[in-house]
């Protein structure tokens, strides 16, 4: 059947239309014979012979031959123009080949040869696409499943971040509550303190005891409020402000205080050192000096107006060196406690429990060029 369609294109497309005007003059020069030779029956009958009739085929059988040749002639001239098309056509696909990066057979080999290596060719990209389009698709199910295990992952971490909401806020609740347990103890503690019962019963171990444990309360309210305020502002930290030029150096022996109110400095731009006892305190003497010191009273060991009196002794041995600003870190500010800090040296003091502006808002008095204006 695609034998029978390929000849029917054949003859149509390239035969008839050079086959039908051969016919048509073939036909005209066999009736011009047949009015020629019937002319000359008419005219000389007499006359005609085999020898009229001999020519009449002659001269047939030349303008047949004629008619073969013209037709053969224009057969060649379409069959070259149309190899021109096969080269071209032939030549474009190979160009598409080689813009592909396959290999070209070459327009030196045979039609045949040259057809069988073009589809050669054609069947090793058609194949190169089909494993492309493989690979394609494994990589789409393998993104369609990552992305599925994405999904599930933040849908995992999305209830991880619900809980971890719930808990911060039953957290700020339990902060909220032992802040407001502890605000009626200090109260009652400082009462006692104040009493005269305490000042004729009570001897000085039992008063420097009960200072201690206010000064350990006043440190629990100072960590639960800056708890309470760091919980609220985790999930947008601050950056360090450009306007540090001060050294502050933190003398207290809670650690966790230590690190809350590192913090708050080192966010207004501060360089902040540490240090947990007297003795590490006095030791940071033999580097660079210290703008602000800001000293816990009670301590193990050297307590902080002992240490403060150390500080002075030692700036006065060093004419050279720089007088820090030394304050106390207290709960107990007496007139009393007052006194024996201005004693010892200490410049001013900062009551327990104080929140995080109130220690900003004392280094910004003392240190008015290193900190940036305004609320911190």
């Amino acid at each position: 059947m695609q034998d029978d369609i390929r000849l029917d294109r054949l003859w149509s497309r390239l035969v008839w239309p050079i086959l039908w005007p051969v016919l048509f003059a073939q036909a005209i020069l066999v009736v011009l014979c047949l009015v020629v030779g019937g002319m000359l029956w008419s005219m000389m009958p007499a006359h005609a012979s085999w020898g009229a009739t001999f020519w009449l085929l002659l001269a047939l059988l030349l303008g047949s031959s004629l008619n073969v040749a013209v037709f053969l002639t224009l057969l060649r001239q379409r069959l070259r123009g149309i190899q021109r098309d096969v080269n071209d056509a032939l030549a474009g696909i190979e160009a598409w080949l080689a813009r592909h990066q396959r290999p070209q057979p070459g327009d030196k080999l045979p039609l045949p040869r040259r057809l069988s290596a073009l589809a050669e060719a054609c069947q090793a990209l058609v194949e190169g696409w089909q494993r492309d389009l493989e690979e394609s698709r494994a990589a789409e199910r393998r993104l369609a499943g990552d992305l599925q295990a994405r999904n599930g992952q933040l849908e995992r971490l999305e209830a991880g971040r619900v809980r971890a909401r719930e808990e911060s806020r039953l957290k700020s609740g339990y902060l909220s509550h032992l802040q407001q347990s502890l605000a009626p103890l200090m109260g009652s503690l400082s009462e006692v303190l104040e009493s005269d019962a305490l000042r004729q019963c009570g001897g000085d171990r039992d008063h420097a005891a009960l200072l201690a444990l206010r000064e350990r309360l006043a440190d629990a309210v100072v960590l639960l409020e800056n708890l309470g305020e760091t919980a609220g502002t985790s999930a947008a930290p601050s950056r360090p402000l450009p306007y540090g030029k001060g050294r502050v150096l933190i003398v207290d022996d809670g650690p966790v205080n230590l690190t809350l109110a590192r913090q708050v400095l080192e966010r207004q731009g501060l360089d902040v050192e540490t240090a947990t006892s007297g003795e590490e305190a006095l030791s940071r003497l033999e580097g660079a000096p210290f703008d602000l010191v800001l000293m816990d009273i009670f301590m193990p060991g050297m307590d902080g107006v002992e240490t403060s009196r150390h500080w002075r002794d030692r700036e006065a041995e060093g004419a050279a060196r720089q007088r820090s600003i030394l304050v106390a870190l207290t709960a107990n500010a007496s007139d009393e406690d007052r006194r024996r800090f201005r004693q010892a040296g200490m410049d001013d003091f900062l009551a327990k429990p104080y929140r995080p502006q109130s220690l900003v808002d004392l280094v910004r008095r003392w240190l008015p060029g290193a900190m940036a204006p305004g609320p911190a």
